[in-house]
Parts: structure tokens; C-alpha cells; sequence
């Protein structure tokens, strides 16, 4: 896929150099066991006896692949779908045409003021984005006061090991993952110096921590693959 795809006013196309149209087939390429972590974000959902009644806010919604998932799985919730990012926006109200009686899209950042009483937020491949702590911290609280008493925030994102050796592990099948999808190894050193301009990923311990300052009570690792990791907070 070349650089000159991406619309210029999208973030997510100029962040993974594909178009928004590509993004859901370009997503799979580029982060390994992409299906099985929106598969266990939906399970941890479920879990919670009374969550999957919703209404439950998709924080990044991006082209709504997760939206979609929880959408099928849990055909009684309402949902809140949030993004930043108009262009891609525009490609989940598309995707989602169907269900539009059960879904609100709103343009806006994880800071401002959430869609309050939720008994769900859920969050893919988004909070990464965030690179202070102390911010991510803050986002957390801020998504903690939109639940509804109980309620239950699911973040789906990278959370890399503690200990150096598994972290140089996870990052070595990340690549491998790349390269059996067809990138050259110079070009999945280029995916990954690209990211880093705009991503951080913190070790899991600092994830669990900041969410407990943030006033979550209770947080649990519901699934853990290489980089990634579903978190569920109450």
C-alpha cells in the first residue's frame, strides 16, 4: 500500500500508512492476533452479569470493527461510538449503516466530557496514543466518572512486559507477524519507528496502576498476547 493513499486529514490513515477503506484488512497485517483480542474484549463483556445491557461507549471507534463485534453479540445494548477523527468516523456511521436506531457517533476527544451513565466503555487500539501517564491517568478518571455505578471499562492496547528479555520476545513475534503478513524487515522497522513518533507503550504494572488511581476498584487481565493485552476495570 503505498504513502500517497491516506486522506490527509485522517489520523489513523497517516498513522498506519493505508487508506481508511484498507484499514480493516491493513489492521490485521500489521498487529498479530487482532480478531481473538476484539473477540476477548466481547468476552469480558459478557462476564459481567448486567454490562451487556449497555448502553456501552466505544472510545476510538475508528471503522467500528469492535463496535460491529459487540453490536452482534449484544443485540439489546445502545451504544455511544466516540472518535477524534472525522474521515474515519465517516467509515463507521457507513459500516454501521444498518443499526443506526442503537447507535449515537460523537466527534471528540477522551478528555472532554463523556456520554454519562454508561455501563460499558471499551476501548481498541486507541489509548496508546495518550504518551504521559500522569494524562493516561487522568483519561482513566475521566472515564471512570461517565460509568454508570458498577460499571465496567475494557482497554484492549499494548502493555509490554516488565522484564526486558520478554518484551525484546514479544516485539521479535510482533515482527515475525509482519513479515509472514508479506513486510520486508526494513519496512517493519519503518511500521514501528513510525509508530513510536506517536505512540507509548507502557509496561503492564504502570497500565494496572494507573487505573487504580484512577479509582477503579477492581482490575483484571482478562487476555494477554505478546505486546497485548485486555484489561477489564470495575
Amino acid at each position: 500500500m503505498s504513502a500517497a493513499s491516506p486522506s490527509a486529514d485522517s489520523f489513523v490513515a497517516r498513522h498506519f500508512q493505508i487508506g481508511e477503506v484498507e484499514y480493516d484488512a491493513g489492521i490485521r497485517r500489521r498487529i498479530p492476533n487482532y480478531d481473538e483480542m476484539l473477540d476477548a474484549v466481547c468476552d469480558a463483556v459478557a462476564a459481567v452479569p448486567g454490562a451487556s445491557a449497555g448502553p456501552i461507549l466505544d472510545l476510538g471507534t475508528g471503522t467500528g470493527a469492535l463496535a460491529a463485534r459487540l453490536l452482534a453479540r449484544f443485540p439489546q445494548a445502545a451504544f455511544h461510538l466516540l472518535d477524534a477523527d472525522a474521515a474515519i468516523l465517516a467509515q463507521a456511521r457507513q459500516r454501521l449503516a444498518g443499526v443506526n436506531a442503537r447507535v449515537e457517533f460523537h466527534e471528540g476527544s477522551f478528555a472532554d466530557a463523556l456520554p454519562a451513565g454508561c455501563r460499558v466503555a471499551v476501548a481498541s487500539l486507541a489509548l496508546h496514543h495518550v504518551r504521559d501517564l500522569a494524562a493516561k491517568q487522568r483519561i482513566y478518571a475521566n472515564i471512570r466518572a461517565a460509568l454508570a455505578a458498577g460499571g465496567l471499562f475494557v482497554n484492549a492496547d499494548p502493555a509490554l512486559p516488565e522484564a526486558p528479555e520478554f518484551e525484546e520476545a514479544a516485539f521479535g513475534a510482533w515482527t515475525a507477524h509482519q513479515i509472514a503478513q508479506g513486510f520486508s524487515a526494513d519496512e517493519v522497522q519503518a511500521n514501528f519507528a513510525l509508530w513510536r513518533t506517536e505512540d507509548r507503550y507502557f509496561p503492564l504494572p504502570e497500565e494496572l496502576s494507573a487505573l487504580g488511581a484512577a479509582g477503579f476498584a477492581q482490575v483484571e487481565i482478562c487476555w494477554r498476547r505478546g505486546v497485548l493485552a485486555v484489561l477489564a476495570a470495575r
